[in-house]
């Protein structure tokens, strides 16, 4: 006897599939992770500094680190305003911004690139995507689909990405590509004093 599959038991079928892989990402509430940040020069990558990036609930904050200066983006997801303070040697400022930009660029197409080999970051299996923006930049993504922070979008790139975003690199058209990987993640609770901010040590500009 033959069994006919009906297309009402694929849809069926296919529908319980998809919620049982959404199922398995865990969603963090509060994570730390830090990349390290490189710059292709010559064909070589260079090491040109550090990104720290912490989720709280609905609240990030990402430090870029280099040797010309330190600055720190802060934003709630439930709020349309960040904050962007900026450490250059002695001079402190700090800059109120609507966020997310109204002039950033718009992305073209994402679509999921074949690896050539199995890539594990910090112990999390990753798949890779490419994302093109109207600017003509090219974002290579490496994610992993087990985990994924509550704020997952530290950078506006990454908002339709079904994962947790552990290294990218960033293709201009003009200049050199960055590369950001991942060298720790932490999942312990973060303090709230992390997103504190005492304005009277910063001058404020427009």
């Amino acid at each position: 006897m033959k069994c006919k599959i009906t297309p009402l038991i694929l849809s069926i079928f296919f529908t319980m599939a998809a919620a049982t892989a959404h199922a398995q990402i865990k969603v963090v509430g509060e994570c730390a992770l830090q990349f390290n940040i490189l710059e292709q020069k010559d064909n070589q990558w260079v090491s040109i500094g550090t990104k720290n990036v912490l989720v709280k609930g609905s609240q990030c904050k990402t430090i870029l680190v280099t040797p010309q200066m330190v600055q720190s983006l802060i934003f709630n997801i439930q709020s349309d305003k960040a904050i962007i303070l900026k450490d250059i040697g002695q001079s402190h400022f700090l800059q109120e911004i609507t966020y997310p930009p109204s002039n950033t660029s718009t992305m073209l197409s994402m679509k999921e690139a074949v690896l050539d080999t199995a890539i594990s970051i910090l112990g999390y299996p990753c798949k890779k995507a490419l994302l093109k923006w109207s600017d003509e930049t090219v974002y290579e993504i490496q994610y992993t689909n087990e985990i994924m922070a509550s704020v997952n979008a530290f950078e506006m790139a990454f908002k339709d990405i079904p994962g947790l975003v552990l290294a990218y690199t960033i293709i201009p058209i003009k200049g050199n590509a960055i590369q950001y990987i991942a060298t720790k993640i932490d999942l312990s609770p973060i303090a709230l004093s992390q997103f504190n901010i005492n304005k009277e040590l910063y001058q404020t500009i427009d």
